[in-house]
């Protein structure tokens, strides 16, 4: 039998005796509960294997019974937390954790997945105070200390109820969370928890405002899964790149028009949309970038694809040597015996009349071939550029 996958739509299983979760194992067709000894068969397919995580002895209680929680050390304020009956206290607890000697404590890490596990229970306000030191934890310079965060995300992000202090911590973890917090909104809209999804959405858009070095992958990772979302985390990624992707976005205009590409004959419900997220995309900042994007569009598939990129392709930068006109005339040139690649074809022409002193003579031999046949865009800018009234 071959390896568990890590399934994100399966269900996690419960013993039916006690309720307790059971831990699967791809060798075993019945599972015995480890709590109260009872016998289970668990589908295959509803199977979630979780991440392997250290079950570590339980932490110590306090050895100083006084409510100065500065004193009791890590170990004694995660048992405090977990065993107490006082929701004001236990808040008091979770703010003491919350502090830099705590986070660099070797036994965190040990009592991280019971801490998790009731955060999945507490009240909110108590959850989110617990929720700060993890936060903490998933900014750690170590990456075994960050991984265990993130296994422990794995672990109990997929549950309900769910813990609204995880997901915000978890945005803290830059491009090493935005994949694992985007399939904890997709399975919380499948399961129909629509504010859990929301606050995951969000988690995500943090951990990207984070990010610096990897924004591009995390970018690349939403168009990515955008043909396989649906309802509201296909709506928020669409939003998400027509407005957050500001930084950096010149070099995503490729992928955006490659998925165009595709989504033309798999999903053309969704080439309006992505065709709104090329129209923010920043001008070419070079004439080279600019020819790029020219030359780019006879290597796309579809016709559809092509007037995006035609339409959304912007202006050549006012620096632009005179000499390259020939090359747009040339290539545009063919365009505009199409009726619907005419006009922006005609519109980049247009603009290129403003290159160098008077007519560029490429775009003077086009005006003497077609003249005022040619899309109105274009004649009103020759004239005006001629000096013909």
């Amino acid at each position: 039998m071959t390896e568990l996958d890590y399934r994100t739509e399966a269900d996690r299983a419960y013993c039916p005796g006690c309720g307790a979760s059971l831990e699967l194992n791809a060798e075993q067709a019945i599972l015995t509960c480890r709590f109260c000894g009872s016998e289970c068969k668990v589908v295959r397919r509803l199977r979630r294997l979780e991440p392997g995580l250290p079950d570590g002895p339980p932490p110590k209680p306090p050895v100083d019974p006084s409510k100065d929680y500065a004193k009791w050390g890590c170990e004694a304020l995660v048992w405090g937390i977990l065993n107490g009956g006082d929701l004001a206290e236990q808040v008091k607890m979770a703010d003491a954790l919350n502090c830099w000697p705590c986070a660099h404590s070797k036994d965190l890490p040990a009592l991280l997945p019971r801490y998790v596990a009731y955060m999945l229970t507490a009240p909110r306000e108590l959850d989110m105070a617990m929720s700060r030191i993890v936060h903490k934890l998933i900014c750690s310079d170590d990456l075994k200390v960050r991984n265990t965060v993130i296994r422990v995300g794995q672990k109990f992000g997929f549950s309900n109820p769910g813990s609204f202090g995880l997901l915000d911590a978890l945005s803290g973890g830059d491009a090493g969370t935005v994949k694992l917090l985007l399939e904890i909104a997709e399975w919380a809209l499948e399961n129909g928890l629509s504010d859990y999804c929301h606050a995951a959405l969000m988690g995500v858009q943090t951990a990207i405002g984070r990010e610096r070095d990897y924004r591009h992958v995390c970018n690349q990772i939403l168009l990515h899964r955008l043909p396989y979302t649906t309802g509201q985390v296909r709506d928020w990624i669409l939003k998400h790149t027509r407005l957050e992707f500001d930084v950096g976005y010149r070099q995503h205009r490729p992928w955006v028009l490659e998925l165009i590409d595709d989504m033309a004959v798999e999903k053309p419900d969704l080439v309006e949309p992505l065709v709104a997220c090329l129209k923010v995309c920043r001008a070419a900042e070079s004439s080279e970038e600019f020819d790029a994007r020219l030359r780019a569009i006879e290597g796309l598939r579809t016709r559809v694809a092509k007037l995006a990129a035609l339409q959304t392709i912007g202006s050549p930068r006012h620096d632009t040597p005179p000499a390259n006109t020939r090359f747009y005339a040339d290539i545009l040139k063919p365009w505009l015996e199409d009726s619907e690649f005419a006009e922006p074809a005609a519109r980049v022409l247009k603009d290129a009349l403003w290159l160098g002193e008077g007519v560029p003579p490429p775009l003077q031999s086009l005006w003497e071939e077609y003249g005022e046949s040619l899309p109105s865009v274009f004649v009103q800018g020759y004239k005006l550029r001629a000096g013909i009234r």
